[in-house]
């Protein structure tokens, strides 16, 4: 029986564990469109705890996963999400790129243990200073001068002691300066404060996508509507028609080269039946060369029509987008009166 008892507690434990880490924390998941270029996700949040992100993930049947930047997402996202009801989410999507006319679904996922970096300030260095220097001043050095005495030519006389003694000159002695010279006071260095760049983000440019690519496209088919793609460049199997145009007409002016040299060769037979052949010849060749430039030229054609049309409708996407950013209107409510916050950039 206690074996039974530790047993059946063990199992039931299992399942509250389980139970636990089963609670669904985003539910009632609702989606719709505010205007043509804005989709606003509505959710319930049930658990949140500290560390927990919540980001927006949008499908397509098409496309699959959309890839969606965050400077177009606003509303209850990233951290700092409290619990409750009716939290919305607002994306625009012709600014992301992906206009509103094709099957998708939302999905609300939270992240969690995620937290901010934690910033190290530099560490100020610290302050050295010099000791000051003393100088010794030296012992004053008694110098007993030198006396020349110049002697005349005239006989010597000896003077007595005490002539001597008077003129004996008194020693000069010569002292030193002892005065302390002062060092020059050092100043510590100054610690600078780092400057830290601004962290504000600005919002990166759209690129251009309009019609003007066909140009390109023109010299160079395929390589223009590898520019006109959304949300980026995509080069594909494109580069390949740039090859294969360019084969076509190499191939095509070779074949005229043959034509005109056998066509020649046909002028100079004298007879019909002679050069027949060297006619018929000269024909196959002029009509490869017509159908390799006449190819080329359609499928250049082709690509450059493709190119401006992809190019004109994206420029509508743009200019749909900068006028939905330029103004907005949001409803809400503000103690228990309803509001409206308009938005207007120029």
């Amino acid at each position: 029986m206690p074996a039974l008892r530790f047993l059946f507690t063990f199992l039931l434990g299992i399942l509250l564990v389980g139970s636990v880490q089963a609670q669904e924390r985003v539910r009632n998941i609702r989606m719709r469109a505010l205007d043509a270029g804005q989709l606003e996700v509505i959710y319930d949040l049930t658990v949140a705890r500290p560390g927990d992100s919540i980001y927006l993930e949008v499908r397509s049947r098409l496309r699959g996963t959309l890839r969606i930047l965050p400077e177009y997402v606003r509303g209850d996202i990233g951290t700092r999400v409290t619990v409750g009801a009716d939290r919305r989410i607002v994306w625009n999507a012709v600014a992301n790129g992906y206009p509103l006319n094709e099957e998708i679904r939302a999905f609300v996922q939270v992240k969690t243990n995620v937290f901010p970096a934690v910033t190290q300030t530099p560490s100020v260095p610290p302050a050295v200073t010099t000791p000051r220097s003393e100088t010794v001043a030296p012992k004053p050095i008694p110098i007993e001068p030198k006396v020349d005495v110049a002697t005349a030519e005239t006989p010597k006389t000896e003077e007595p002691k005490s002539d001597r003694k008077r003129r004996r000159e008194k020693p000069v002695a010569v002292v030193a300066d002892t005065t302390k010279p002062k060092s020059a006071d050092i100043e510590p260095p100054v610690a600078q404060q780092p400057t830290t760049p601004d962290d504000t983000a600005r919002r990166p440019k759209m690129r251009y996508v309009g019609p003007l690519w066909g140009v390109v496209s023109a010299v160079a088919p395929g390589i223009g509507n590898i520019f006109v793609q959304l949300p980026k460049p995509r080069v594909g199997l494109r580069p390949l028609l740039t090859v294969a145009c360019y084969g076509l007409v190499a191939y095509g002016l070779s074949e005229r080269q043959k034509s005109q040299d056998v066509y020649k060769v046909y002028q100079e037979q004298k007879n019909l039946s002679a050069g027949e052949p060297y006619y018929q010849t000269a024909n196959d060749h002029y009509h490869k060369y017509f159908l390799a430039t006449r190819g080329a030229m359609i499928m250049a054609a082709a690509d450059v029509i493709l190119t401006v049309l992809r190019g004109v409708r994206n420029s509508h996407i743009q200019k749909e987008a900068a006028r939905y950013q330029g103004f907005t209107v949001q409803p809400g409510v503000q103690a228990g009166q309803p509001t409206a916050v308009v938005r207007y950039s120029f």
